[in-house]
């Protein structure tokens, strides 16, 4: 029996223990031309499993052709509008990193050559997430890495087909990561006491991995690990009391990146052009003031976890 529950929306799936069968067929249909016409089948099957970030593996099997054949991960799946993003392989081209909004395709990344794809040979497929960031590797080569301008949000997963003939898809995994924050703000009092009493805290609660630059980095921050932290994180958390240049730089570069930032700033201080357009949760550094910044903070968390595309 699969660890998993699974249900069909579109196509022929056979599900035995932890080993899916895509039953792909030749279809004809109607062209725009008013000919008929023929190809091959499409599948979409969908899991009980919500995933963000972490990483997604299978092992993957063509049967008798390679032949307009694909079969990919569906890292997110939102029922409301149907909208989907994939990774995975295709006879197109080897892997694809996709998505389908609004009724259309869009890639975001390709790679490989169609010939390279065998058939009855195992190819364990993994995609990793982290935030934006997506990494499809093949029997352990890593053959792509990709930004999403967006980042992934929290959706349930499953699997896209599309074939004329069966594709077999065994040990069908999902690793969870927590979703995480990146704090941004300076290195100094009362700053220091407002993460760790106030964000640290409501990030533990949430159940939200919270990383702070000088934490990770200690001296000597080198510009291109914090791009990366910001990339890889689901929410940026940035207290723009003070003015520092380097707090505001990097949160251009969330904003250029579409990253869910949430500002934070002690109240009375009057905002830059730059930011005031932007929703602020102001605090008073009080017991009462702090109270107030958590019941905010905690909603605005919570929001962004649970937000749809």
């Amino acid at each position: 029996m699969s660890k998993y529950n699974w249900f069909s929306l579109i196509g022929d799936f056979d599900i035995k223990g932890e080993t899916i069968t895509f039953k792909g067929k030749n279809i004809t249909y109607l062209g725009l031309d008013g000919n008929e016409a023929s190809g091959s089948s499409v599948g979409q099957l969908i899991s009980d499993q919500y995933f963000g970030s972490g990483i997604i593996t299978a092992d993957i099997e063509f049967k008798k052709s390679i032949e307009d054949i694909a079969v990919e991960i569906i890292l997110f799946y939102e029922p409301i509008n149907k909208n989907f993003i994939n990774a995975g392989l295709s006879s197109a081209l080897v892997c694809s990193v996709r998505s389908f909004i609004n009724n259309k395709w869009t890639n975001y990344a390709l790679a490989g050559d169609r010939s390279q794809l065998k058939i009855d040979q195992r190819y364990l497929l993994s995609v990793k997430v982290k935030g934006s960031k997506v990494d499809l590797s093949i029997n352990g080569i890593d053959v792509l890495s990709t930004y999403l301008p967006y980042t992934l949000p929290r959706g349930q997963v499953g699997l896209w087909c599309f074939g004329r003939n069966n594709i077999i898809i065994r040990n069908f995994k999902v690793e969870y990561e927590k979703p995480k924050a990146f704090v941004i703000m300076q290195f100094s009092s009362p700053y220091d006491e407002i993460y760790k009493s106030v964000i640290e805290k409501i990030c533990d609660n949430l159940g939200v991995e919270v990383v702070l630059a000088n934490q990770k980095f200690g001296p000597g921050i080198v510009i291109n690990d914090i791009t990366k932290e910001i990339i890889e994180s689901n929410i940026i958390i940035a207290d723009i009391t003070p003015d520092n240049p380097n707090v505001y730089y990097e949160v251009g570069y969330a904003h250029a990146l579409k990253k869910d930032t949430i500002l934070i700033s002690e109240e009375g201080r009057k905002l830059p052009f730059d930011v005031s357009p932007f929703r602020t949760l102001f605090y008073e550094n009080t017991i009462g003031g702090k109270s107030k910044l958590e019941e905010g903070l905690e909603k605005h968390i919570r929001a962004i976890i649970e937000r749809e595309l």
